[in-house]
């Protein structure tokens, strides 16, 4: 009676647990979109909507602590085997890395005259942009179709990623040769420096989604067998 018990509990723990995930996951999007409506503003040269974008990105960063806070309590408390526990922590931890490099970045992207830059560059910016969203877009799909125990398509969706995040880095890649060719006085040494530091910034929100969908595979290998 008393393992029948322990079953239930820990399957209730189990699907509580793995739907704040999803959750959490599902919070990306916004990350994204407002970490983009930040570039977008900065590329206009609009210096108050820029602010306001990144008023909302801080916002929803927080808001995702708070959650991810709420699934480590849930997870700590729970009665899941240790193993299965420390895989679902460290994709939601994964899934934190998303949202602060998405802060990272709008914080960087506050710092410069991004509207001073040349078009090839603001271009490069952009197009990596929306890459990065196509991935946290597949990472949600992942991650939902994980949880619904759908694994093959869970596995197609994370190569999905890892295909996207090659593409960002050829964007990256191009972007760093482009950042080699500012001239004149419209920037300082320490304004490239930290336009240098966005562009990481960007690329690595591409190289967390791949991580997300990489802990995403193990755990799906374990469902799976």
């Amino acid at each position: 009676m008393r393992a029948t018990f322990e079953s239930w509990f820990a399957a209730r723990t189990r699907a509580r647990a793995i739907e704040m995930v999803r959750q959490a996951t599902r919070m990306l999007v916004p990350s994204v979109d407002e970490l983009i409506a930040c570039v977008n503003s900065a590329t206009a040269g609009n210096r108050e909507e820029l602010e306001r974008a990144f008023t909302r990105l801080h916002q929803v960063e927080r808001e995702g602590d708070s959650l991810r806070r709420l699934i480590i309590l849930e997870f700590a408390r729970g009665n899941l085997p240790i193993d299965e526990r420390r895989s679902f922590m460290r994709l939601e931890r994964q899934i934190d890395w998303v949202a602060d490099w998405c802060l990272e970045a709008g914080r960087l992207v506050r710092l410069f005259p991004m509207n001073k830059l040349a078009e090839a560059l603001r271009a490069s910016t952009l197009d990596t942009c929306k890459v990065i969203r196509d991935c946290v877009l597949e990472v949600q799909r992942c991650i939902d179709l994980l949880t619904d125990k759908k694994v093959e398509e869970a596995l197609d969706a994370a190569d999905k990623v890892e295909r996207l995040e090659e593409e960002a880095d050829d964007l990256y890649r191009k972007g760093r040769a482009l950042l080699s060719q500012i001239s004149g006085p419209e920037f300082t040494i320490g304004q490239v420096v930290l336009l240098a530091e966005f562009l990481d910034a960007i690329e690595n929100v591409a190289d967390k989604c791949e991580d997300v969908c990489d802990q995403a595979r193990v755990i799906a290998v374990s469902v799976g067998t």
